[in-house]
């Protein structure tokens, strides 16, 4: 039986936010319809932005993606979602640990943008995911531009970022009003790039928005050959 992956636990609740998208975004009848699917959550992978910024526990968080990675291709893994956007970073090593595919969430949220018009785009998410230039990487291939952050900005994503860690609390009016005004500069889409950004409350009412949890929710249906409701 082929499944669909999720390396997840990076937040724990951003995982369960994520297989629900899988569910409701699934065109299916009954539960036999639905994607035969391995959760592998691990909330001890370190913090990937620290990592990042810092380059102290790198070791270990390739030690543990490799061993996550290797568990779900014993498990008959077709293909591999990883519902965490600065993990992403790390994707060139992560394809040569399996032979088993890995959704790629920043390029495919990338191309989404391309084919959608989009020319102009903010990055919204963690300073690792920002400050390394993850989104760039593609960007630049598709002719986008993304603009930059004022350092203001940056400390607000990252405080809701790591409240909604903490808290698990999703109403975040500031973060809201800061998505509003960067709108008003000449954008044509804000991605949400955090998987805790995805849970803030209202920005699913927002339709400028471009979430890369959804992005990747979608494009995880369509790999496994289901369709989309």
């Amino acid at each position: 039986m082929e499944k669909l992956g999720i390396l997840g636990g990076m937040g724990p609740l951003c995982t369960a936010h994520f297989y629900e998208k899988i569910v409701k975004y699934t065109k299916a009848n009954k539960d036999q319809d639905h994607i035969p699917t391995i959760i592998l959550s691990d909330p001890q992978i370190p913090d990937r932005t620290s990592v990042i910024l810092t380059g102290k526990e790198k070791d270990l968080l390739l030690e543990k993606a490799k061993e996550d990675l290797k568990t779900l291709e014993q498990l008959s893994a077709k293909n591999i979602a990883i519902p965490c956007n600065t993990m992403h970073y790390f994707y060139d090593e992560f394809v040569k640990m399996t032979d088993v595919n890995i959704i790629n969430m920043i390029y495919e949220t990338i191309k989404y943008c391309k084919e959608n018009e989009a020319k102009n785009i903010a990055v919204l998410g963690t300073r690792g995911t920002i400050d390394s230039g993850i989104y760039e990487k593609y960007a630049d291939k598709f002719d986008i531009n993304i603009i930059k952050l004022s350092e203001k900005e940056k400390n607000l994503i990252m405080e809701t970022i790591y409240s909604i860690k903490e808290t698990n609390n999703t109403k975040k009016d500031e973060f809201i009003k800061m998505i509003s005004d960067i709108k008003d500069h000449d954008v044509d889409r804000i991605i949400i790039a955090c998987t805790e950004l995805s849970l803030v409350e209202g920005i699913e009412n927002l339709d400028y928005i471009v979430d890369a949890m959804d992005v990747l929710a979608r494009k995880s249906i369509i790999s496994m050959g289901y369709q989309l409701k």
